[in-house]
C-alpha cells in the first residue's frame, strides 16, 4: 500500500516531467487500474491525479515545474 508521502512524490515527478499534460497521464492510469478492477491501485491513482492537477495549477500560478 502507497503511502502519502509515495502518493505525493510520484506526483511531483509526473508534474516535473510532463506539466499539465500530467493530469491526463495520471487520469490514464487511474482509468486503466479502475477497468481492471484494482481499486487499491484505482484509489491510489485517483490521489496522484488530483496532487499532480494541484502541483501543475500552482505551478502555472507561480511560474515553476515543466509546462
Amino acid at each position: 500500500m502507497a503511502t502519502e508521502i509515495d502518493l505525493w512524490q510520484t506526483a511531483w515527478i509526473i508534474a516535473e516531467q510532463y506539466g499539465g499534460d500530467g493530469v491526463a497521464f495520471a487520469a490514464e492510469m487511474a482509468h486503466s487500474f479502475d477497468i481492471c478492477g484494482k481499486i487499491e491501485a484505482y484509489d491510489a491513482w485517483l490521489s496522484i491525479t488530483q496532487k499532480v492537477e494541484l502541483l501543475t495549477a500552482t505551478a502555472a500560478t507561480h511560474g515553476t515545474l515543466a509546462g
